[in-house]
This record gives structure tokens, sequence and C-alpha cells, in this order.
């Protein structure tokens, strides 16, 4: 099952790093207490290990890193970075000399090193998210084992490699400011997303997207809208220790323009018949990050239709008092709608 998301080859690399911090969010009331539950976990800093190797003695240190990850060192190499060395580690080889020693990997590499001298704080995160996804729905099967690497800049942030494996591409979190991202054109509501805060936000939708994949084929407006929010609720339980615009994708203005005009945006969307409108060209723009689309004002995020979604979602949830796996498996997006009673 090897999910990746797709992004840019190695190009444009530099040697820059930034971290970003952030806080708590919700109400510790509205938190359950899961101390009491189980998982298994082991994280692997292959990014540490990799970098740590001594360039004269290649063979050496890749044959240590093959007996430390006998399953990822050659998936890594020959699937992941597109080389064909077949586990032939030798210091000879010159693919694997020039691939170690280029310099523009090589910065990015010392870079993320720098970044993230240790993985402490995103482990804790990511651990305290499996045990509320275990809380809130335990038919989600969690991986037992997180490997942190770099991708060069392929745009792997999280991936599942198998149900027990995941990976975290921690070059893709360097922060907003990074500059090789300018050089690949990211836009800014692509970096947003792009700070070590989201990195439990980026494994979490990797586990959700495999068991809940987003299919916008023959949805309108309302099922784009309804399946965003379903996947932004989970992600409010399962991250309750982030800050409520990094779920999102949103900057705090933003965020708060999408409480102060949700009444205007859902009325928008009647007026204009949108929201059971099929043509994904008219409705994508509305679930999708990007600037603000046509008809709406400057300041609001592209993404506001999933907002909205996320609002009926969490209504029809509290109104109802339904458990988690009862409101993901509930496919009728106008059922949720009416039952939600949802009148911004």
């Amino acid at each position: 099952m090897n999910k990746i998301l797709s992004g840019c080859g190695i190009a444009a690399l530099f040697l820059v790093g930034l971290l970003v911090s952030c806080g708590r969010q919700e109400n510790a009331n509205d938190i359950p207490d899961t101390g009491n539950i189980k998982i298994s976990y082991t994280s692997y800093p292959f990014y540490k290990d990799l970098a740590a190797i001594d360039t004269n003695h290649i063979g050496e240190g890749l044959q240590q890193l093959k007996s430390k990850y006998p399953g990822f060192l050659d998936f890594y190499l020959d699937t992941m970075m597109g080389f064909d060395f077949r586990t032939v580690y030798t210091d000879t080889n010159k693919m694997i000399h020039g691939f170690l020693t280029m310099k523009d990997y090589r910065n990015l590499l010392d870079t993320v090193v720098i970044a993230f001298p240790d993985t402490r704080k995103y482990d804790d995160w990511l651990q305290q998210s499996f045990r509320y996804i275990k809380y809130y729905d335990s038919t989600f099967v969690l991986p037992q084992h997180v490997y942190y690497f770099v991708s060069g800049l392929r745009g792997i942030t999280a991936a599942l490699q198998s149900d027990q494996n995941i990976w975290v591409g921690l070059d893709m979190f360097l922060g907003q400011d990074f500059f090789p991202y300018q050089q690949l054109n990211k836009s800014s509501s692509e970096t947003i997303r792009m700070t070590p805060e989201n990195i439990p936000v980026w494994v979490c939708r990797a586990l959700y997207d495999d068991k809940y994949p987003f299919i916008p084929e023959d949805k309108n407006l309302l099922g784009l809208m309804v399946e965003k929010g379903k996947e932004l609720y989970f992600l409010e339980k399962v991250t309750p220790y982030l800050k409520e615009e990094v779920r999102f994708g949103f900057t705090p203005e933003q965020l708060k323009w999408c409480k102060e005009h949700e009444a205007f945006v859902y009325n928008l969307f009647l007026k204009n018949n949108l929201l059971f409108e099929n043509n994904l060209q008219k409705t994508m723009r509305y679930v999708s990050d990007g600037p603000a689309v046509p008809g709406l004002p400057g300041d609001s995020p592209g993404n506001v239709g999933s907002f909205i979604g996320w609002r009926i979602v969490k209504q029809y949830a509290e109104r109802n008092n339904i458990s988690m796996h009862q409101l993901l498996e509930t496919k009728d997006a106008r059922k949720i709608l009416e039952g939600a009673g949802y009148k911004p």
C-alpha cells in the first residue's frame, strides 16, 4: 500500500531552515482522558543516521544502515529516490557516492538535521493523536513504526507504506519562509501547511484518507463540503493540542473571516444554486486550498467551503449524539445537513 503524495524532484535545494512554534487551542474539558489506552509506537531517525554516514566509507555505512533498516533502506534508495542500487553498497559505487555528496542534497539533509535535532516533540504529539483515534474509532488501523526521512523535496509529507509503517518527510516541514519552497513555486496556501506543527495534521490526514479517500466525482457541492467537513471534524478530535487554524490550513485572520462570514457564504451558495451543483469546475475551488474564489471578498480563503462543511458535520454530530464511527460511515450528505438543523 505505497501511498506517496506527489511532488517535485530534487531541484533548487538551498541551505535554509525555520522552526515554527505552536500552542494549545482546545478547552481541556473537551479533551478525553486517554492515559489508559495502549498503543504500539516506535520512531526511527533515518534522516540522522543517513546524514551521519562517513562518505569516505560509504559502503560500510550503508551496510550498517541496512542492518538497522532492513525493510526501508532499499525502498528509500531504489523506489523513493529512483536509484537502482539493489543492495550493492560499496565504496566504489560512484552513483551512491555522488548521491550522498551532491551539494544540494547534502545541504538539504544538513538543514533538516539542524532544524530537527530530535523528534521527541512530534513523537509525543503523534502518540497522543493515535490514542485519540483509538478512543474515538477503534476500527482505524494504527501504524506501529514511524520513519523520519528526507525526500529531496519530492512533496512527501506523510505516507503509508503499509498498515504498520508510515513515513514523515521532514524536508516538507521547514517553515513557510524556507527559500527552496519559493524556488519550487509553492504558493502561500501550500507553504502554510509546511511548518513543523503540521506534522501530526499530515500524518492523521494520511490515516484518514487511507480509510476514507476523498472521491469528488459524482458529488455536488454539499457532498464535497460534508466529506471535507468530516475530515476536519476528525482532525479536531485527534489533534486538540494544535491551534485551530493549523488544522484548516488558514491564517488566524482567515479563520476569523470564516467565522464572521459563515452565514454570508452559506447564503451565497443558496442564492446561486450552488449547494446541489455537480459541476466540479464550479465547486472544487470552494473545498480546495488557494486564494479567494470569484464572488467572495479577497481576504477570504479558497477553502471556505470546507469550513462550512465542518460546521455542518460538527453540528450534526453534537445534535444527534453519535459516535465518530457512525458519523464517518454516514454517506448521505443531505441527511447530515437536515439532521444538523444547520441555519447559520
